[in-house]
């Protein structure tokens, strides 16, 4: 694929994501798929992608600054990807960058835009060094340079404190390790470390984890399942249940969906039989197609809506995963595009839904059993306050410590596991165990 496609393919994923709400990661992975690109291209284009919706906030107050009136939402993307290779891609002349520009806009727009692109870029050019930008106050420049939306700055910096909520927006821009978790049903983790070599080291966040240089998943290890990809946080859901991995338990999974943590218990629980519910049928799909390439065959796949009560199930379980659906504050740095939906209203709604999902989920729990709570957010409305609340009405469930083998993630003193992104190179996420207790006459 020669340059001009792979930044008009970039500019194709950009629109998707900007003027069609799309995920970046999904759309990625769409277009890439579609059109066989390359693997350097697919780096290229994954850059410009994710550095331009990392920092949308800011390459459009720079815009701003440089143009006069409304800019078209065609041409806007255009410029916003350009001033992001200008001020941050250096392998790539300046003269270039703009070239490809102007070609793009005037097959996209007309020659007049042309002209109008190369102006406003040439000039944004000339004064990347000293922009001399203007902010209203010491908030607005911050929220602005970080491409923080105030509401979302407003919500940590009452949760955590100003200089705490500060480290954590700062930690969105900053790139996660490339992750993958070793298939104990094919492999070791010795035996899968020698295998690849001085390309991968291991995890000091969840001992089932590895870290590669380079996230390669061109090569027979990953297309014959040895191992997975999956973020450090997630995968410590599992770790995290704490119980003899040889032992026979029955396991539910109520929002299985895409699959990642079901497919870790069921390799990791080996002897185990696990159900992995959710209410989209094309998502159990996944898990699906996963199972078969990983060699698990104790998943019983169901559609399932996790808020109805499926009685069925009811006190039937030993172990029962609650994985909720949530606002995604914590994989911000993975979906930077999150950061432009987050609104307290949303995040008020979302955790009204979490705790529906977890006050049904009890049901399902046997006496003495296991019901593990968790979300990839950081927001405390849609964690410890859900946890709090559950504990409250539930006198028969007590929150118990959740230890971690070979991790220098520690529980809090509560015993929940609270990860914040600016804390780890990983996922933001929230872990809580809860033990069910007979209930007493």
């Amino acid at each position: 694929m020669s340059s001009i496609n792979a930044r008009s393919l970039a500019y194709e994923v950009l629109f998707t994501i900007i003027q069609e709400d799309g995920y970046s990661n999904i759309t990625l992975n769409k277009y890439f798929n579609q059109y066989k690109v390359e693997e350097q291209d697919k780096r290229f284009i994954s850059e410009v992608v994710y550095g331009t919706i990392k920092n949308k906030l800011y390459l459009e107050h720079i815009l701003k600054s440089y143009s006069k009136g409304r800019v078209k939402p065609k041409v806007k993307i255009i410029l916003l990807m350009s001033i992001y290779q200008l001020l941050y891609m250096d392998k790539t002349p300046n003269f270039a960058i703009i070239d490809e520009a102007v070609k793009l806009s005037k097959k996209i727009a007309g020659n007049i835009t042309g002209k109008f692109v190369n102006g406003i870029l040439r000039n944004i050019e000339r004064n990347a060094k000293n922009l001399e930008l203007k902010y209203k106050n010491e908030t607005e420049q911050f929220c602005v340079e970080n491409s923080c939306p105030k509401e979302l700055f407003d919500i940590l910096n009452k949760q955590y404190g100003k200089e705490k909520a500060q480290s954590i927006v700062v930690s969105f821009n900053q790139k996660s390790k490339n992750s993958i978790r070793y298939n104990p049903l094919k492999t070791t983790k010795s035996d899968l470390i020698e295998k690849l070599g001085s390309a991968v080291s291991e995890s000091e966040i969840c001992e089932d984890s590895l870290i590669l240089n380079k996230l390669n998943i061109d090569n027979s290890l990953f297309s014959n399942g040895y191992y997975i990809i999956q973020d450090e946080a997630s995968a410590l859901v599992a770790s995290s249940i704490g119980l003899q991995v040889d032992k026979e338990y029955k396991i539910l999974d109520t929002c299985a969906a895409p699959g990642g943590k079901s497919l870790h218990i069921a390799s990791k629980y080996f002897n185990s039989s696990l159900v992995s519910c959710d209410k989209y049928i094309h998502k159990l799909k996944l898990i699906e197609d996963n199972t078969a390439k990983l060699g698990i065959s104790n998943i019983e796949i169901k559609e399932q809506d996790a808020t109805i009560n499926n009685s069925s199930f009811n006190d039937k379980f030993d172990i029962v995963i609650c994985d909720v659906p949530c606002s995604g504050i914590g994989v911000i740095k993975n979906k930077p595009e999150i950061k432009y939906k987050i609104t307290n209203s949303h995040v008020e709604d979302i955790s009204k839904l979490q705790y529906q999902i977890l006050n049904n989920s009890k049901k399902y729990v046997k006496n003495d059993g296991i019901l593990m709570y968790s979300t990839c957010t950081i927001d405390k409305r849609e964690n410890i306050e859900n946890i709090n609340k559950f504990l409250k009405e539930n006198k028969n469930f007590r929150l118990e410590n959740i230890s971690l083998n070979n991790s220098i993630v520690k529980a809090r003193k509560n015993g929940v596991l609270e990860i914040l992104p600016d804390e780890y190179s990983c996922d933001g996420f929230f872990i809580a165990k809860l033990r069910k207790m007979e209930a007493k006459c």
